[in-house]
Order: structure tokens, then sequence, then C-alpha cells
């Protein structure tokens, strides 16, 4: 069975093994999977779903039996759909795609590449290991208090290179502590931060979408256990690389509602990932950090640091350096956060209209890169996410799946099934056999050479 072989496959490097346990975006061949739901499951998404519409249109609340249904699934599905748009229809999903075609066309015995090339499957399988930082960068202390509300601060370190030496590549981390003060978790800011923060807000607001149909009584309670939910998700000190950003967000603003600060962490989270090299480079020659981050002790080595992770074009430096710069304000309005980021963006001397043309510059170059690849799913994929990043509003932390390109989901018992059918979808029916078929190919090939590097 094909759910089966996915399983097996991806075991091997699970980015999203922590938090992904009833459903999972693979990075190796773009597949969704809902291995918690089943085919009966999904005739009965279908079912509530109707229940759903006839909610909207007549203005009534949503029966509690349909409700209860959907928000164990729809939330989660949303999550899963933002992983696989972010990886296909953003400038730095663009240039996965890219790195992913360039790493299985290096394969000398399917595609005939020689030696020179073999180089690009390192460095697509480097993409994808270090996008969720090795356990050993998150530290757990032996406190067990882990009583609220949490204390908050960043530091910085550098990674290790392949030999076990100090590199020059820095890490920025956040460190948390209980409400007395003693250190509970350092945990890193890496690019999984971002792509988990930005699928958290997307299930975060369709569950919200859903509370908010229910009568008011209903809705009264269900939204009091959602945000205990929240609550503990947000305070796992064991989750807390794939939460580190919203507590970023949080803390910059002492915004106590999640909702709020998940909605414009999703904005600021797109503007991140649609953020191309020239940006980072722009910010590096044209940022005043002295300005920045002042002239306490230390400020210098700080600030060498933050250079450094602009260089390597870190999303995790870009979103702390944005936040930061951000001036005081207040969350309750999406119109009002992107005004925040932009004058974020202009203390670090970018111009936010600058950003986006420079933005759609880099993504084509990226994207047709990998519409011009001899492999037929990366291409087709590519193609698709093109659309889906000109359908975009950056300014709106919501994303509509139905006008987007959305292919198929795999359900635990192997049955493929479209999820969002909009006329708009050039992806519905794409078969999920074949697209395994023909990347899973790319990864042996990727595994099988990184064996191989000393």
């Amino acid at each position: 069975m094909l759910i089966e072989k996915l399983q097996a496959s991806r075991t091997r490097l699970n980015v999203l093994a922590k938090c992904d346990v009833m459903a999972s975006y693979d990075f190796f061949t773009t597949i969704v999977s809902l291995d918690s739901l089943s085919s009966e499951d999904f005739k009965k998404i279908i079912k509530n779903r109707a229940s759903l519409q006839k909610s909207y249109l007549k203005k009534e609340p949503l029966e509690f039996e349909a409700y209860e249904a959907l928000s164990k699934t729809q939330p989660l599905i949303a999550h899963e759909y933002t992983h696989y748009y972010d990886c296909t229809s953003t400038v730095w999903g663009a240039r996965y795609l890219s790195m992913m075609s360039n790493a299985y066309m290096a394969d000398d015995r399917v595609y005939g590449g020689t030696e020179k090339d073999f180089h690009h499957a390192k460095k697509f399988h480097d993409l994808l290991r270090f996008s969720r930082l090795p356990n050993y960068y998150t530290y757990k202390t032996p406190v067990t208090d882990e009583s609220r509300p949490w204390t908050h601060y960043e530091s910085m370190g550098n990674r290790f290179s392949s030999a076990g030496e100090v590199s020059d590549y820095p890490v920025v981390f956040s460190w948390f502590g209980n409400s007395k003060g003693q250190k509970l978790v350092r945990s890193p800011i890496s690019t999984i931060s971002i792509l988990e923060c930005s699928a958290m807000a997307q299930e975060i607001d369709t569950y919200i979408g859903l509370i908010n149909l229910l009568d008011e009584n209903e809705r009264s309670v269900e939204f009091s256990l959602y945000t205990k939910k929240l609550l503990d998700y947000i305070y796992n000190k064991g989750l807390t690389e794939y939460s580190v950003c919203a507590h970023l967000m949080a803390n910059k603003y002492k915004e106590p509602d999640i909702v709020l600060t998940y909605k414009a962490s999703a904005i600021l989270c797109r503007i991140v990932l649609n953020t191309p090299s020239s940006i980072y480079n722009q910010i590096v020659r044209e940022c005043d950090f002295g300005a920045l981050f002042g002239s306490t002790k230390g400020v210098d080595a700080w600030v060498e640091k933050s250079l450094k992770g602009l260089e390597y074009l870190e999303p995790g430096f870009l979103f702390y350096l944005i936040c930061h710069a951000m001036p005081d304000g207040k969350l309750d309005k999406s119109d009002d956060v992107l005004s925040l980021i932009c004058s974020g963006l202009k203390k670090l001397g970018v111009d936010y209209e600058h950003l986006k043309s420079e933005s759609e510059v880099e993504f084509l170059k990226y994207s047709n890169l990998a519409i011009t690849s001899k492999i037929e799913s990366i291409s087709k994929i590519s193609g698709s996410g093109q659309e889906n990043y000109n359908r975009t509003d950056w300014g709106n932390s919501r994303i509509d799946f139905y006008e987007m390109n959305i292919p198929p989901a795999l359900l635990g018992d192997s049955v493929e099934v479209d999820v969002f059918s909009g006329d708009k979808n050039s992806l519905k029916g794409l078969s999920l056999e074949a697209l395994y078929d023909e990347l899973v190919e790319g990864q042996i090939w990727v595994e099988r050479f990184v064996e191989a590097c000393a």
C-alpha cells in the first residue's frame, strides 16, 4: 500500500515528526498524508461539510455533531496543506523545488548526471536536514516547574561543522524560563520554526472559524476548551522550536490573545518565506545595526552573528530581526500588523514594495528552473505553484485553499482524495502513486550519495 511505503521512506528524515503525528507533509515527495483518517472518515467529512455550507448560507448555528467531526479534521487538513503551500508557492518553496530537481537529476543511473553534479544531492539533503536543527541544539534543563507566565530572552551561538568543530554558521536561540525565572529550555529559531508557525496559524484560524459558527453557549465553552489546548501546546517545552515564532511576537507586543498573535505571525512568516536573497544582502549592506541594537556590552558580537545569519539566508534570523525592529503597537487588525511589519523592514533598510518586486523576480527564477525539470512531477507542481504565488494576498493572514492549486491527500488506508476541489485547481486528480514512484527514486539516490560523503 502506498501509505505504508510513504511512512517507511519518510522515517529516515522527518523534520516534522515531533508535531505532525496524525498527518504529515513529506519533504522528499511533496505528498500530504492524513494518516489518521480513512476513506470512511472522509465520507463523513463530506457529509458534515454540507452542514457547514448550510450554516453559512442560512446563517444558522452549526450543528454540534457536525462541529465535533469537522473540528477533528478540518484544522488538521489546513495545517498540512499550509506546509504544502509554503514549500511550493513561496520564494523559499521555489528554491526548495529547484534544489530538489537538481538533486534528483544528478542521479547518474537515471538522468545521466555526472560527478560534478553530485553536490546538488548533498546540498538538498542538508537543506532538509537543517531546516529543523538536530536535537543537540535544543537544550532542556532539569527544571520540572513549568509554571506560567514564562520568561523569555534571545541568545546566539554557532553550529558545529561536519568535522565536529565550531563553524562560522550562527544560530539564534530563544531561552524560556518559568514564572520564577528558572531556565527551562533553549530552542533555536530555525526554518521549521517559521514553517510550523505558518501552519499553526491556518490550523487555528480554521478551528476558530468553526467555533464561531456555534450557538452562543456552545461557542463560549468550546472557545475556552480550545484556548486551554493551545496554551498547553505553546507552553510545552518539548515543542518550543515549533512555537518559538509565536512566542517572539507575543512577547514583542505583550499580547495575551493567542489567536491574534498567530494571525500576526502568519503575515510575518509569509513575508519572510517570500523574501529573496537580494533583500537579505540589502539588509547586510544598509541596516544601521547600531541603531537597531544600541551600544551595550557584547553588541558587536551580536551584530556580527546577525550579519552572518543573513549572509547564509537563514529565515530564522530574518524573522527575529524584523520582529525586533517592528515598532510598538497593537495586533488587533491585519492591516495594522502589515503596517508594523513594513515599519520594521524600513528600520532594516528595506522598502516593502521593493521587497515584493524583488520577490517576484527571484520566485520566477527558481520556479522556472523547476518547471524546466526533466522530472515531470516537479515541473507540474512548480507550474501550479506559480499560479498560487500570484493568487496570494500577503497582507491576509488566511490562505484560501479553495482558490489554490492543491493536490489530493493520501489517507491512512491508501485512498487518494481531493480535499479541495475548487474550479481553479489544476492539481485535482493528480496521481499520488505516480508522484511517489517518480520522486522516491530521487530520494533514494540522494540518501545513497549522502552516505558516501565523508
